[in-house]
């Protein structure tokens, strides 16, 4: 009973949720969809599948499709040019994320650089709120998009889901899912199947959870010296957003924040608070317990140094 208890209640929460993200979804659209056809669906036997990846395989596995993601969004020219993305997730990255005049490669907006200083839960939302506000442009019902993401939020991470048992529209959303990690496809002899990965089920857990089980990798010193115990390539270029990283070791990367490098970030609309929340939340655990987390003196100066580029300001005449 407490099971059933709780389940409704995260049904309802993701409703209240996605409301938000298309209000345009009548009331009593949004309840049919709720009620019929969001139960998750069985998972195949063994017999079918054979051995499946594990969750260690498959967490992997979702970690590298989502930073070949946030890669490709960084090296934003490769969005156009070398991408696998389809043309419907370039159509969500294109509404905010991306930006590009006539006759000029695309390049991260505004908020697509704070949106790389997101938690992962964070921008996988924001992301998921874009595809489906994009829907009626790709001819796609939202309230049966939005149904589907909540039936694959309630499936076991790590079980096999047919592909046959799914609708043209969910074969399509399958498709986008795969590629930023949601999902795994995989081919039998005679059947094909989807596997959820931790993404998919995260999608109904809150930020702060996802947060909370985050380890952090970043150490911030008095000196403004900047350590983070990584070897991701995205992690390096994600600190190269706001500090001058010095040098990269195997498991290592080391820089700087400096003046410089800030207004660099500025520049791009990546505010002092978003910069000093990353390195709060994304804090190494050996410095988490400190207060602060990150030394008074660094983030003083950052924020000193917003209101100083922020004090003039340049007018054409």
């Amino acid at each position: 009973m407490l099971e059933i208890t709780r389940m409704v209640l995260k049904v309802l929460l993701l409703w209240l949720l996605f409301r938000k993200f298309h209000e345009s979804t009548s009331w009593s659209n949004s309840i049919s969809f709720c009620c019929s056809g969001c139960l998750p669906r069985e998972p195949l036997p063994f017999s079918v599948t054979g051995r499946l990846p594990t969750l260690v395989e498959l967490e992997n596995y979702a970690l590298d499709q989502w930073e070949c993601f946030l890669l490709q969004l960084i090296n934003s020219s490769q969005v156009e040019k070398g991408t696998t993305f389809s043309s419907s997730m370039m159509k969500t990255f294109q509404r905010g994320l991306l930006s590009s005049r006539d006759g000029e490669a695309a390049k991260l907006s505004e908020n697509g650089f704070q949106f790389l200083l997101m938690e992962t839960n964070a921008q996988l939302w924001y992301i998921m709120r874009e595809y489906i506000s994009s829907a009626e442009e790709r001819g796609v019902d939202p309230t049966d998009l939005i149904s589907f993401l909540l039936e694959l939020s309630f499936h076991t991470q790590g079980a096999a889901y047919s592909l046959s048992t799914l609708t043209e529209v969910q074969r399509v959303a399958i498709m986008d899912l795969m590629e930023l990690g949601l999902v795994k496809l995989q081919q039998g002899r005679k059947d094909s199947w989807f596997i959820p990965t931790k993404l998919a089920t995260n999608l109904s857990s809150s930020l702060s959870d996802s947060a909370a089980s985050k380890e952090g990798i970043v150490v911030v010193e008095t000196n403004f010296r900047l350590y983070a115990y990584s070897a991701s390539k995205l992690h390096c270029e994600i600190l190269r957003l706001f500090s001058r990283v010095e040098y990269q070791l195997p498991n290592l990367i080391v820089g700087a924040i400096t003046k410089e490098s800030l207004y660099g970030a500025f520049d791009n609309g990546i505010t002092a608070e978003q910069i000093i929340s990353f390195l709060q939340q994304n804090a190494h655990p050996r410095v988490i317990d400190k207060i602060p987390i990150v030394p008074e003196n660094v983030t003083d100066q950052i924020r000193l140094w917003e209101n100083d580029r922020n004090r003039v300001e340049m007018v054409l005449s």
